[in-house]
């Protein structure tokens, strides 16, 4: 069947797969990021695509007779995430490509083999032997060349963050898609032993109402960084300069049916570093952080590109903010290849202008709001795609390598 522009087929299991069409010239990292927003759109959805050779996004529904709806839904997700007059398109700023030119395609399937890795749930995932080393061995590398290029700071941060600092850095409004909140019940007697009760038998929890549970005053913390500008929160810092600060941190994002594997992970390893004060310092500093970074790349021989790019924000905002950073240059990608036509994001370059020192309230020493930047590393995707391209042995042999010469 077919209605609204897109086509309907369902097979024997009674699977049913929608295909959109998509507005004609859309950059590609916007088709992207529309098939990765597909997925919150129903629950029916099990699996969404792009289809270049067609320009559609393709989806497969579980569930009778949803098509139509969810038609609608993907449809209007289309047209608030379209850029229509705000053009500009991702530059490439650094490429290599790795002297060995080899990818396993099984570099999941053999670490799961081993017992390096393990699937505990949707987008969750435990760590074992070699791959547990070899994550520990890069962040403390990580950790050591923040202190040495950047006298950071280095800190330790819980993996929940009030949802005040959240609300204060705009993330409900832009990321809602991706919260992970935090919630217990309330404190009401009869409504603790309801629950209870409901639950004798070792049930999943079941709420009779939203009205159960307390308002959240905690998230699952998506990014180290907040937590740096939530503890400097009202402070003042020296001017002319910019400080450091480090972490590590357990970080959560949501991401629906994206969930998939190492590349994607619900809860995920994270190591920052943030600067703040003066302008002209955090961006030298990004630039310099940019500068090791890529040498490390030479040094774990990986093909992998440096290029502009935007954060996922969801729907309405889409177009206006990828607009405003791709055309500023505030975010740089390390993009790093797991096979060759497919690559992850493994870190990430950020100037974020006066917008935080002016939500937390954080000065510069000069009577203004500071300038902040920060670099944010996925640890098991970096790890995860240098073992595609390397397998494990030679990945513990080049992080080894890049430990001993940096």
């Amino acid at each position: 069947m077919s209605g609204h522009g897109h086509t309907s087929i369902k097979d024997e299991l009674g699977m049913e797969t929608l295909a959109i069409p998509l507005p004609a010239n859309l950059p590609p990292d916007v088709c992207t990021e529309i098939t990765k927003r597909a997925c919150y759109c129903d629950t029916a959805i099990v699996k969404s695509r792009y289809r270049q050779d067609s320009n559609c996004l393709e989806i497969d529904l579980q569930g009778p007779g949803a098509g139509g709806d969810v038609a609608a839904k993907l449809e209007h997700l289309i047209g608030k995430m379209q850029v229509e007059r705000l053009t500009v398109t991702p530059k490439i700023l650094r490429e290599r490509s790795s002297e060995s030119g080899r990818f396993s395609a099984k570099a999941y399937d053999e670490l799961v083999e081993q017992g390096d890795v393990w699937a505990s749930g949707q987008g969750t995932m435990g760590r074992s032997g070699a791959f547990t080393g070899l994550l520990n061995r890069l962040d403390g590398l990580l950790e050591r060349l923040a202190a040495r290029e950047f006298q950071a700071v280095s800190q330790s941060y819980n993996s929940l963050v009030p949802s005040d600092w959240l609300r204060r850095a705009g993330y409900f409004a832009s990321f809602s898609h991706s919260v992970t909140f935090a919630v217990h019940l309330k404190e009401d007697l009869e409504a603790i032993e309801r629950f209870g009760q409901r639950h004798r038998q070792g049930e999943n929890p079941v709420f009779e109402d939203v009205g159960e549970i307390a308002p959240p005053e905690y998230c699952l913390s998506p990014a180290v960084c907040y937590h740096t500008y939530g503890a400097l929160m009202g402070q003042s810092l020296p001017a002319g300069t910019a400080s450091a600060f480090t972490a590590h941190g357990r970080c959560f994002r949501y991401e629906s049916k994206n969930l998939t594997g190492l590349d994607r992970l619900w809860e995920f390893s994270m190591r920052e570093i943030v600067w703040l004060g003066a302008r002209d310092a955090v961006l030298a500093a990004r630039e310099r952080a940019i500068n090791v970074v890529w040498r490390l790349v030479e040094l774990l021989d990986l093909s992998a590109r440096l290029e502009t790019a935007c954060d996922p924000f969801f729907a309405s905002d889409f177009p206006s903010l990828r607009f405003f950073q791709l055309a500023n240059d505030l975010k740089y990608e390390l993009k790093v290849d797991t096979s060759p036509d497919v690559s992850i994001a493994c870190a990430s370059f950020n100037y974020h202008e006066r917008f935080f020192g002016t939500r937390f309230e954080i000065g510069a020493g000069d009577g203004e709001p500071a300038h902040t930047g920060c670099t944010a590393f996925g640890l098991e995707r970096l790890l995860y795609a240098c073992v595609c391209q390397h397998g494990l042995k030679r990945t513990m042999e080049l992080v080894e390598n890049a430990a001993e010469r940096m």
